[in-house]
């Protein structure tokens, strides 16, 4: 699905993190699930599905838009996070199939590395440190530096302009719709590998299965 492409225009790949490398979507939906009902909040997937890929600010309007409370989203959010935390620092990262083999064929092609993720600067740091993938990456960017979250494109226009690369020579690879949209906006060549949320996309983008369709790529 969506054009085509060979990895030898690509000079950048743009990853972003959760539901692309690490397995945690399900973790974080899991434990949003309890935070809401604790609080006597119904549990709307369409909310959960619609914060995906979104900054903090993003999130708290949203949530805004779907529950009528005097209940602060910031402090669900950090809620969450402490949770979140706890989780993946005891019991580990979990990682999508394909991400070792995918970035090891990445980097002897000798392709510039990036995670533009909208998760806090230090959980993508401390993810990538547990599981040993931080070497692999020239350069990190969070959500949280930006005002504007996905699907704003500044995200990812900022990892092309820090490596002065086109951002025709630029891949992103995103599993939510915000990400899509954000790497749309930015003109650049998308594979979406979905993870919890199927939506219609854009005859631009490129579907997978896993990130070891990327090798094939």
């Amino acid at each position: 699905m969506g054009r085509s492409f060979s990895l030898k225009e690509i000079d950048l790949v743009i990853f972003d993190m959760d539901g692309v490398m690490f397995d945690t979507e399900k973790l974080a939906e899991k434990i949003w699930f309890k935070i809401l009902t604790s609080h006597n909040l119904e549990v709307k997937k369409e909310f959960l599905d619609a914060i995906k890929g979104r900054n903090i600010l993003d999130s708290k309007k949203i949530f805004n838009s779907y529950y009528e409370t005097d209940i602060d989203f910031i402090d669900l959010k950090n809620i969450r996070n402490k949770k979140l935390v706890e989780e993946l620092r005891c019991n580990g990262v979990p990682l999508k199939k394909g991400i070792k083999e995918c970035l090891e064929y990445l980097r002897k092609e000798n392709k510039l590395l990036a995670v533009a993720s909208s998760s806090d600067k230090k959980l993508i740091l401390d993810n990538l440190k547990d599981t040993k993938l931080l070497t692999y990456f020239n350069y990190i960017v969070s959500g949280e530096d930006f005002e504007k979250s996905k699907p704003n494109p500044d995200i990812f226009l900022n990892v092309a302009k820090y490596f002065n690369i086109d951002v025709k020579r630029c891949v992103v690879i995103e599993d939510s719709k915000a990400g899509v949209e954000a790497a749309l906006n930015a003109n650049m060549n998308i594979i979406w590998i979905p993870d919890l949320v199927n939506f219609e996309i854009d005859d631009k983008v490129i579907k997978f299965s896993s990130l070891l369709d990327i090798i094939d790529l």
